[in-house]
C-alpha cells in the first residue's frame, strides 16, 4: 500500500481487517482488472478509507470493483479507467443489495423479511421473449438451423432458471449462457462475416502489444462477444440491463 494508514475515527465499528491491509487487497484488485502499472491518487485512497470506516468488507469493495470493469469490458469499451471512483456507485450498489439480502454477504442481513426475496421473473422473461425474436431475425449467411438451435436451447435454458435464486446467481449462471451462446452464434455466421468480425474486432481494440497477455485477452474477448450480439440483434444476458 503506497499511502500511510491511519487510525479509523473514534465510534466506527472495528473493522475486520486493518486499514493496511483494507487498502492493499482493493488496490492490487483494481489494478489486476485495469491490467497496467497504476498508483491510486489521493482521492482513491479517501473513497478506501470511506468504505472501510463505513463498514463495507473488502470483499464486497473487490466484487464491486471486478463487476463493473467485467460490464465496462461486456460493453466493448476498452478506455482505460484513471481512477477508483469509477467504481464508487458499484461498490454503494452492492453494499446495499448486500445489506437488503439480495445477493451473498458476510454480515447479518436482518432486512431481508422487510424487503421480501429478490424476484427475477419479469426480467428473466424478458430476456427469453427477446431471445425468441431473434430467431426471427438472423442475419445474413448465417446458418439458420444452427443459430435458430442455439437460441432455442439459451431460451429454454433461461426459462429453466430459478427467478428466486438470488440476483449474484442468476447473474453467474446468465453469463455462463452468454458465453455458451455466443460462441455457437459465431460459430454459426459464415466464413466471410466471421473474417470481417475478427477484422473489425481488431482494428478497433487498436495497438494493445503493450498489454499483457491475459489483458488483451479480455479486450478482444469483450469486443468479440459484443460484434457477435450486434450481428445477431441481442443485448447482454443480465438481470441488471447493461
Amino acid at each position: 500500500m503506497t499511502a500511510t494508514p491511519t487510525d479509523a475515527r473514534p465510534g466506527v465499528p472495528e473493522p475486520l481487517e486493518d486499514e493496511a491491509s483494507y487498502g492493499t487487497r482493493v488496490e492490487e484488485a483494481f489494478i489486476e482488472e485495469r491490467g497496467t502499472p497504476f498508483f491510486l491518487l489521493p482521492k482513491d485512497w479517501q473513497l478506501i478509507r470511506g468504505w472501510r470506516e463505513g463498514g463495507v468488507p473488502s470483499d464486497t469493495v473487490i466484487r464491486a470493483v471486478r463487476g463493473a470493469f467485467e460490464r465496462k469490458r461486456a460493453r466493448g469499451d476498452v478506455s482505460k479507467i484513471s481512477s477508483l471512483t469509477y467504481c464508487g456507485n458499484a461498490v454503494e450498489v452492492l453494499w446495499e443489495m448486500e445489506r437488503r439480502g439480495l445477493v451473498g454477504a458476510h454480515v447479518p442481513r436482518p432486512a431481508r423479511e422487510e424487503h421480501g426475496p429478490f424476484d427475477g421473473t419479469p426480467r428473466l422473461r424478458d430476456l427469453t421473449e427477446a431471445l425468441g425474436e431473434a430467431e426471427t431475425t438472423l442475419p445474413a449467411g448465417a446458418d439458420v438451423s444452427a443459430a435458430a438451435e442455439a437460441l432455442r436451447a439459451a431460451r429454454e435454458a433461461v426459462g429453466a432458471l430459478d427467478p428466486a435464486a438470488g440476483l449474484e446467481e442468476l447473474e453467474e449462471g446468465l453469463g455462463k449462457l452468454e458465453k455458451a451462446l455466443v460462441k455457437k452464434l459465431e460459430g454459426a455466421l459464415g466464413e466471410k462475416e466471421r473474417e470481417n468480425l475478427i477484422r473489425a474486432v481488431e482494428e478497433e481494440a487498436g495497438d494493445v502489444s503493450t498489454l499483457t497477455r491475459e489483458t488483451q485477452r479480455r479486450i478482444h474477448s469483450a469486443l468479440r462477444r459484443r460484434a457477435v450480439r450486434k450481428a445477431f440483434g441481442l443485448a447482454p444476458l443480465t438481470l441488471l440491463g447493461d
